[in-house]
């Protein structure tokens, strides 16, 4: 009987952290460009908007601080009539190979008039992210200090103040080819407000390396052996 030797040769790689790398940012640069809202965006020139800053003007009263260019800001978001709450949603963005990802945003709330920062109990602006199309996973939240009136936004314990600070999270385990960010705004009375800026994702990329010659030629060697094995038996 003729028998046909077939020796099949494979491609081996193995993967490798490359260093922490930016994977997205948004700094609203441009309306519209990169995200979307659940509603058009608007302002009525005084205390009722959600908008990117270089696109609706608002009461000159209301200063955020330390912007390094334009921003995204929302005031009493149903006072022109919109259901709450309000979202604001990123493009998708490519996050293959990669892990131990990072959530950083950058967040400012105007001093109101009267010296009192004004949210109430269940005001919130919630931040969430979702891999791949799937299910929002909240990252954190921005909410008042558990008063019933009054308060000013803290997240993580911290107060938000009028002068843009940065907010990081670890999105840990967090790992995929796509990721979106998703942004829900609850703030339904005048002083309640909320300014982003420069949502970033960074993380490690894993390189792709493929295995040395060498390697190589010790598989090929091992597939030989194991093949005759099979040929003689």
């Amino acid at each position: 009987m003729h028998r046909t030797l077939i020796i099949s040769s494979v491609i081996a790689t193995t993967a490798a952290a490359s260093g922490a790398a930016e994977l997205y940012l948004q700094d609203f640069s441009t309306q519209g460009l990169g995200y979307s809202t659940s509603v058009a965006e608007f302002s009525d020139g005084g205390y009722d908007f959600f908008s990117q800053s270089a696109a609706n003007s608002w009461n000159a009263n209301v200063v955020y601080n330390g912007a390094d260019g334009d921003y995204f800001a929302g005031m009493d978001l149903d006072g022109e009539g919109a259901g709450l709450p309000l979202a604001l949603t990123t493009d998708t963005f490519n996050i293959t190979n990669t892990t131990n990802l990072q959530f950083a945003i950058d967040l400012a709330e105007d001093d109101a008039n009267d010296g009192n920062n004004d949210w109430d109990l269940g005001d919130f602006v919630s931040f969430s992210y979702q891999v791949d199309g799937g299910a929002w996973t909240n990252i954190f939240s921005a909410i008042n200090d558990g008063s019933i009136f009054n308060s000013a936004a803290f997240l993580n314990g911290t107060e938000i103040t009028d002068t843009f600070t940065t907010f990081t999270a670890d999105l840990t385990g967090v790992t995929g080819s796509s990721l979106a960010i998703r942004i829900d705004w609850n703030l339904n009375s005048g002083d309640e407000d909320l300014a982003i800026d420069n949502i970033r994702i960074t993380g490690e990329t894993m390189a792709v390396v493929p295995l040395p010659p060498a390697a190589f030629a010790g598989l090929s060697l091992l597939g030989i052996m194991a093949a005759r094995r099979r040929f003689r038996n």
